[in-house]
């Protein structure tokens, strides 16, 4: 009946036990038979990850529980086998088990599966594979068990039992794949248990310095040498102290070995002055690094390869130590390390005339042929110096804008400039606007060279007659007679996309960062050329060959690769230049927004998502929204039933409507007398005019007035002042005198009577100014009688008329 059994779908937990026992009959070897189908082992290891068939689901706890235990079973009996190759399985399932098994499971059985592996370790009869895989799953084991809060102790001791062999394995065994397991092991336990080496650093130290010297030691091995013996200082006592040792013996063990490969090539005093700064006078020198005292067999100081190698190893480690992450502040050896960078650079492999007799052609080839290599690390150790510190180089900064100014100008090799680019772009991030302002010009003349369309790196095409012909992709095919025309001028005509574009992109790079970085500057004497350069690059790059994989089919995919991230890097570069701030608009704002939508639609997927992108954030450049004032009252709180302004203008009445529209609004407003507007007239002083007018200036009000219909009316109040003011009389006193003489008439007889006179003369002109007063003198009850402070209260020239309006 098992076989009739249905499943809900692929995640239904009832198969887990089935596919695990099916994977363990038809893949995994029993002690019975042999094992032969190894690629079968890469099915396994998915699967149980895929599904997770190691988990043991409570809710089946028998059969899940049952069928982990016929896996646990089986691989322990693999492991003790004696024959290689279902060992190596069964420690390979084992390492699979530890990751993925639960932790009930892994809590109650990882002391004996680590004794198993530390077994295979120790055991001088077991192959080199099973001891590699043993490191591998004891990696594994480590890991999973660092997890656990309640077990660091037991751990630890565990990690610590381990050390001591592996070392002894690694000093008996020469092969690099054991020694790789071996250091990626060491590793592990230095970052989870770095408590483990407190009885053994020393002797570790020096295994890992002597590999590192070793000449049998491979670049990629150097490398990861290098990076564990970085992380070494933690296992000390992971202070300041054991960093700063560490760096010191790395920096001393350096400069003695570019003091050997320098002979001949710079003053010997410059050695000297290097110690020195390393050990003054006074103070005790450290140990050498790994107790080696820099001094190595003569085969071996011969080959300046070997020293490139070894001295490119130490680099790498102190980059390392400068970017790793510490519980303790640093002191890092600034002016240690940037003379060190500078030393290095300022050899070139040219001779200097005192030395010329003590060094043959031949040595002068081999040391030119090395020199690339070690300025390149000596770069990268530069920038992870600045990385690290950041601002806090201000104190250097003068030295390294010199020594990037300097090398820019002797520096040809394409990768050595891509790292002064790299190196600049770090500059600019850590130090902002001043160190923008020292390098401005440096990187954009040098940017200006490499950009250049003429170069043969970026151009498209390389002909002596016709350097400027492109190959327009996507356009109408062209007829034969033009390609034979221009194949017949020129025989040497070679189409097709330059393989790296590496440099100009480093070098656009450099260029948006100066632009974030320093565009506030707004100077003339670089903004332009950089605007127009950028402008023309993009266009270059991406006019008439937008990279898919209809234009260059004939292309490889790196090829395609490279031309789509230098067309990225050219219309992010052109994009920063529109954006960042400026004296004025963008000069090739319309170019760019052709190129933007052009890409958008026939570019790449990468290169149209980032042309989308650009027109968006140029959005703000072509329509520029203007920000609400702080201060200014919202019309939602004015009015709060209606807060759209289409509702405002659809509801404002018409305000030319005369007599009806007056007769509603003096319905219910009480017209103060002419002797009150008198009197109050007579208390206004010249300041409080004067600050009246401003507010009237500055603030917008909305004024309510609530008639027959609820009818809201929106006043400018800005514009009410501004006719006031014109209208102000040059003598107060003939003004106040006509005002005078209606002082015994109601305010409907004297509006009446204003109407008769000026309907001859300025027809509705006057009428609309009365209305204004009844709403001003409403307005000015209101406001009295109201506790809102944030509107100001309105004086009596507000409704106060003119004498040529009141007379015409």
């Amino acid at each position: 009946m098992a076989s009739f059994e249905r499943f809900d779908d692929m995640c239904d937990n009832r198969l887990k036990p089935k596919i695990l026992r099916n994977l363990l009959s038809d893949y995994v070897p029993n002690e019975k038979q042999p094992f032969v189908d190894f690629q079968s082992l890469s099915k396994v290891v998915s699967t149980i990850s895929t599904h997770k068939l190691l988990s043991e689901d409570q809710k089946l706890q028998a059969k899940s529980k049952s069928a982990v235990d016929e896996w646990v079973e089986r691989f322990l009996a693999l492991v003790s086998s004696d024959m290689p190759d279902k060992s190596w399985v069964g420690i390979v399932l084992m390492g699979v088990t530890c990751q993925e098994c639960s932790s009930d499971r892994f809590f109650s059985s990882y002391s004996v599966w680590f004794n198993s592996l530390l077994s295979h370790i120790k055991n001088p009869e077991s192959s080199r594979i099973i001891r590699v895989t043993s490191c591998t799953s004891i990696s594994d084991l480590l890991t999973r068990l660092s997890r656990f809060a309640n077990t660091k102790k037991e751990a630890v001791s565990h990690a610590a039992k381990v050390i001591l062999p592996i070392i002894k394995l690694m000093e008996e065994d020469s092969s690099e794949a054991l020694w790789e397991g071996i250091v990626n092991l060491l590793s592990t336990i230095v970052i989870l248990f770095p408590a483990a080496f407190h009885s053994s650093y020393d002797t570790v130290e020096e295994a890992i310095a002597s590999k590192i010297f070793s000449a049998k030691t491979s670049s990629s091995l150097l490398k990861k040498l290098a990076h564990f013996l970085a992380l070494l200082p933690k296992a000390n006592k992971g202070d300041t102290a054991s960093w700063s040792l560490m760096m010191q013996k790395l920096l001393i063990s350096i400069n003695v070995h570019l003091n050997n490969f320098f002979q001949g090539l710079e003053e010997e005093t410059t050695g000297k002055k290097a110690m020195q700064r390393l050990a003054p006078p006074g103070r005790d020198a450290p140990l050498p690094l790994g107790g080696q005292n820099g001094i190595l067999d003569d085969a071996a100081w011969n080959s300046e390869q070997l020293i490139v190698s070894r001295v490119s190893a130490l680099m790498y480690c102190c980059s390392v130590m400068l970017t790793s992450s510490y519980k303790y502040k640093l002191n890092i050896p600034v002016a240690s390390l940037v003379s060190l960078v500078e030393r290095v650079l300022a050899v070139n492999g040219s001779l200097p005339k005192a030395m010329s007799p003590f060094m043959t052609g031949i040595q002068q080839e081999l040391v030119c042929a090395e020199l690339p290599t070690l300025h390149s690390s000596a770069l990268e150790l530069l920038r992870t110096t600045i990385k690290s510190i950041r601002s806090q180089l201000l104190p250097y900064a003068a030295s390294v804008v010199r020594l990037v100014s300097s090398y820019f100008k002797k520096c040809l090799l394409p990768e050595l400039r891509i790292k002064l680019y790299t190196i600049t772009k770090t500059l600019l991030k850590s130090m902002g606007l001043g160190m923008a302002m020292q390098l401005a010009n440096e990187v954009v003349s040098n940017a200006s060279v490499d950009l250049d369309p003429k170069t043969v790196q970026g151009s498209d095409v390389v002909s002596s007659t016709n350097p400027r012909a492109v190959l327009k992709a996507g356009s109408k095919k062209r007829k034969q007679s033009t390609n034979t025309g221009v194949e017949a001028e020129n025989a040497a005509f070679e189409v097709g996309v330059p393989h790296n574009h590496s440099l100009k992109i480093a070098a656009l790079e450099a260029l948006e960062t100066l632009l974030t970085t320093g565009g506030a500057l707004r100077s003339d004497s670089w903004r332009e050329r950089v605007d127009k350069l950028l402008m023309m690059t993009a266009g270059n790059a991406c006019e008439g060959r937008w990279a898919n994989a209809e234009t260059y089919h004939h292309l490889s995919n790196k090829s395609t690769a490279d031309l789509v991230e230098f067309q990225v890097a050219a219309l992010r570069a052109f994009l920063a230049s529109l954006v960042s701030p400026s004296r004025a608009r963008p000069a090739y704002l319309a170019e760019g927004l052709e190129l933007f939508q052009t890409g958008k639609s026939e570019g790449e997927m990468k290169v149209a998502g980032f042309c989308a992108h650009a027109l968006m954030s140029l959005e703000v450049v072509i329509h520029p929204r203007a920000l609400p004032l702080d201060g200014l009252p919202s019309l939602g709180d004015q009015f709060p039933e209606s807060n759209s302004l289409a509702s405002l203008k659809h509801n404002t009445p018409n305000l030319n409507n005369g007599d009806n529209l007056f007769k509603e609004w003096t319905a219910n407003v009480d017209v103060p007398s002419n002797n009150e507007i008198l009197r109050n007239v007579d208390s206004i002083s010249p300041l409080q005019e004067a600050k009246r007018l401003k507010r009237g200036n500055d603030l917008a009000t909305v004024d309510s007035l609530s008639g027959q219909d609820h009818t809201d009316i929106v006043g400018s109040e800005n514009v009410q002042q501004a006719d006031v003011r014109k209208k102000v009389p040059e003598s107060p006193k003939e003004s106040l005198g006509h005002v005078s003489e209606r002082d015994d008439m109601a305010p409907e007889e004297v509006y009446r009577q204003v109407v008769s006179e000026t309907r001859e003369g300025e027809g509705l002109a006057v009428k609309d100014s009365v209305m204004e007063e009844a709403v001003v003198v409403k307005k000015r009850e209101s406001l009295d009688e109201s506790d809102d402070d944030s509107i100001p209260s309105l004086k009596a020239d507000d409704y106060l008329s003119s004498d040529s309006d009141i007379e015409s």
